[in-house]
This record gives structure tokens, sequence and C-alpha cells, in this order.
């Protein structure tokens, strides 16, 4: 809040510096305070990212945010948790940068949106703008996020291509959007399937609902299709990611029907277990080898049924079930009592 806010919600000046002085409140910066209140709604990460927009935005009356700090009011996910606070000022005016806070002088229009109030860049001008700075992982999955949401679509991923010419890094920018697929429904589903490309073994399909005799059983995150009717499916636990439990109860709800099913080689992660990379395509490598899959094989029409054709037993370690009893353990995986994220207890027997 800025001190202005503070006042007219009675809290006086005198009342301000008490708080400050004993730790209740700290200052950002010049005007701008932090009361600690927080949303207990909001995840923790969104809690700090937005911390960083807010910052900006009430250090310089007036401002439009820009970048990432846009796309994160816009509520584009799988943004960096640490973003740098990110305005611009009316008309191009020259702003000082203070305390950590980037001031960007665009004398263009940025076409800016209003949410809650406040103005920022429309998400085409934030693309551009934000790329440049944004990992590789984190840009494909925000452009996967605004895709799958409708926040953007082709011709607006088109204009930021065209945003981003003879910009810095414009080559290497535009190859972030080659990776985009809208399908993905969370970052770490992003992640997984960029350390797949990466490893060589990309899916053969995402987000595929798969069915047994006309009965829809769920639908897999990252499928690979082994012939004969079976699949190996990776399921991500995106509980870090989410604010609130709807969206994961509709994500944990969903895959129940896979479990305990035939034909299927189910192994579910979680986004953590991603990094380092290496790890979760080392065991994706060794099941699609074990089950002989190779790429390129023609998958099942979307609309037909998949029959299931051998038994599936519940398996150790990451929740893994598989499709054929007594598969023995890969030696480069550890014994481990099976963890089952908590979210899905109440649906596993």
């Amino acid at each position: 809040m800025t001190v202005g806010q503070c006042e007219e919600a009675g809290v006086t000046r005198k009342h301000q510096r008490r708080l400050l002085d004993c730790g209740t409140w700290t200052r950002v910066t010049t005007g701008v305070l932090d009361t600690s209140a927080v949303d207990p709604r909001q995840h923790r990460n969104d809690v700090r990212r937005l911390r960083s927009v807010w910052t900006g935005l009430l250090a310089y009356p007036g401002s439009v945010a820009v970048g990432a700090c846009a796309l994160m009011l816009l509520g584009v996910r799988g943004l960096p948790r640490d973003l740098t606070p990110e305005v611009a000022l009316p008309g191009g005016q020259a702003g000082r940068p203070r305390d950590g806070i980037q001031v960007r002088q665009y004398t263009f229009d940025l076409a800016p949106v209003v949410v809650t109030r406040r103005r920022m860049a429309a998400v085409e001008w934030a693309f551009a703008q934000a790329l440049p700075d944004l990992p590789r992982f984190h840009a494909v999955a925000a452009l996967d996020s605004a895709r799958n949401q409708g926040l953007i679509d082709d011709a607006g991923l088109a204009r930021v291509r065209g945003l981003l010419w003879r910009r810095r890094s414009s080559t290497r920018c535009r190859s972030f959007l080659d990776d985009v697929d809208g399908r993905a429904e969370s970052p770490p589903e992003t992640f997984a399937r960029l350390q797949c490309q990466d490893a060589g073994i990309g899916p053969d399909d995402l987000q595929r609902n798969l069915y047994d005799d006309g009965r829809f059983l769920g639908r897999g995150d990252l499928l690979w299709y082994l012939g004969d009717g079976r699949w190996l499916v990776v399921e991500m636990d995106s509980a870090q990611f989410y604010t609130g439990d709807a969206a994961l109860r509709h994500d944990t709800s969903r895959q129940n029907g896979l479990v305990g099913r035939g034909g299927l080689v189910l192994l579910r992660y979680y986004a953590d277990q991603l990094w380092p990379p290496g790890a979760v395509t080392g065991e994706i490598t060794y099941f699609l080898r074990k089950h002989g899959w190779a790429p390129g094989r023609a998958l099942p029409s979307m609309s037909g049924d998949h029959d299931i054709v051998a038994p599936t037993e519940r398996s150790w370690g990451r929740d893994v079930v598989v499709g054929r009893p007594g598969l023995s353990r890969p030696r480069s995986l550890p014994a481990a009592t099976p963890r089952t994220p908590r979210s899905m207890r109440r649906w596993s027997g």
C-alpha cells in the first residue's frame, strides 16, 4: 500500500511509523509499505510475484505494468517465481529507477488494458517485452498458458513474432514461439514436454482422452503410443502451481479412471522432480524401451475406443502403474515407499 492509501484507511503517519519500528510493516521503497497482509487463497509463489508487480505500480503513480509484470496481472502462469518490478510512464516519459524497480521508456502505443483499476501492456506487447529476459522453459510455459486460457490466439502469436523483429535476442525468442502448444494445462506439463523433446523422446500426444469399450477412463497429460492399444501416460501433479484447490480437484478426478486399467503404463511425477533435468526423462526412456515404443507410430483415432489388452498392477515409487505383471525395477530407480499425492489419497484404494 502507499502511504496515502494507509491514511485514507485511517492509519495515521504516527501509527505507520510505530508499525514500521516494531517490524510489523516494512518499507519497500519511498512511499510504499508492505503490510504483510496476504490472501490465503493465493499460492505463495503468486503472492511473491504480485508483490513485485504492485511495488512498481504503487511506486510510480500513473504508470503502466509492462513485460512479465503485465503478464502476471493478465493471469498468465508459468512465470519465474521472482519478477523484477517493471513499469513504463505515460508518453514515454523518463523515470529514475530505484530500489530494483525498472522504468522502461516506450514511446509507442502499448495498447494498454485495465485490470483491477490498473493499466498494463496488452498481452502481445507484454510478451514481446518479457521474452528476451525469460529462461526458455518459463517463456514457453507462459506462452502455453496464455494460449490455453484464450488470452492470445494464433494471430496474436504472429504479432508477437513481428514485434520481436530486430529486438535483443530476437532469434532465440522466436524459437520459443515454435515450441508453443496450448493444450498444456499447467506449467509442469510444459516443462516435462520440453525436457522430453530435448532428450529425443517427445510425446506422441498431449491431453488425450482414453476410453475402454466406449467408457471414458480419463485424460492423460503426456502420452506415448506403444502399439496394440497400449499407452504410456505421464501425469504431472501440479499442486505447487495452483491457487486454491478447484483446479487441482479437476486435475485429480479426471485421472482416477486411468488408475488400475490394463494396457497402460501410468507414471506420476511431482513438479519438483523435474529438476535437475534428466531424472524424469531417464525413467520415461527406460519404460519406453521396455515396452517397445517407436517414434512416428500412427495413433488411434481420437474418437475410437482403445482396447485394454493387459492386466495392470500398482507398483512402487512414484505411483507407477505398469501394464505387465512382474516388471523388474530399473537399477537406476531406488526402491521407495509408495508416495501418493495428498490430493489423491482419498481416491486411491
